[in-house]
């Protein structure tokens, strides 16, 4: 089912020259951070987290649980209490691409005429909600993500200036601060949800270094912060003019 979308991303991943990180430098790293964590037995294979305005979230790196993202997986969660109906996914392009190839294939190779239930999430979305996007979101964002959503108005509450800057960051400075990796980054899956009040990150291990992990575990406090403060619950929300 996913033939398409591992053929449409091949980053080229570590070169020769790299040397992936170890669990006891993520450890140290973790300490500095004030951070709990807990590694596995083999390398790059951890689960660390904390609290953020008092609920917790967590960042874990392990085998891949998604067909398209190759090799190791960081994926992050945060329980922000946020409004348990808002629906926002960010990813980018390549990985739009590829998933709207393969559930566009899915659906006519099977003469389907509705979204399969079995397809991922992120699939499903991607053919019930359409790309939103507003004045202030910088170009250099448009370009390397599209934000998809059932509401707007949630989108542009959400996607605040901080989360746009560490998505940016994660594309563009590729976690080593070089051209090549920088490349590699921007074609290696990224995709950030909003849903059923949690904050959700799942983007590829592709460099396997520690700017990497620390690169996510950024994006998902920004996104996290950031629904909090601006998508509550209905109960909770500010008067917004």
């Amino acid at each position: 089912m996913f033939d398409r979308i591992r053929k449409a991303l091949q980053p080229t991943g570590l070169s020769p020259a790299d040397k992936p990180v170890t669990n006891t430098e993520v450890v140290r790293w973790a300490a500095a951070q004030r951070l709990a964590i807990v590694a596995q037995a083999v390398d790059v294979h951890f689960d660390l987290g904390g609290e953020l305005g008092g609920r917790p979230w967590r960042l874990e790196c392990g085998a891949s649980t998604r067909d398209y993202v190759r090799g190791l997986e960081l994926r992050g969660r945060a329980d922000v209490g946020a409004d348990p109906d808002a629906a926002v996914m960010v990813l980018n392009r390549p990985l739009q691409e590829a998933l709207e190839g393969n559930a566009y294939s899915a659906i006519t190779d099977t003469l389907q005429t509705t979204v399969d239930a079995r397809m991922p999430e992120e699939m499903r979305w991607l053919a019930m909600y359409e790309e939103v996007a507003w004045p202030e979101l910088p170009a250099s964002f448009r370009r390397h993500f599209a934000v998809v959503a059932e509401r707007i108005e949630t989108a542009q509450h959400w996607i605040h200036a901080p989360v746009v800057s560490q998505l940016l960051n994660a594309v563009e400075a590729g976690g080593q601060g070089d051209a090549t990796s920088s490349a590699v980054r921007a074609e290696s899956p990224l995709l950030l949800m909003l849903v059923r009040g949690k904050v959700y990150l799942r983007m590829e291990h592709t460099r396997r270094s520690l700017p990497e992990i620390a690169h996510a575990t950024q994006v998902l406090l920004a996104a996290a912060q950031s629904a909090m403060q601006n998508v509550p619950p209905p109960s909770e929300g500010p008067e917004r003019e």
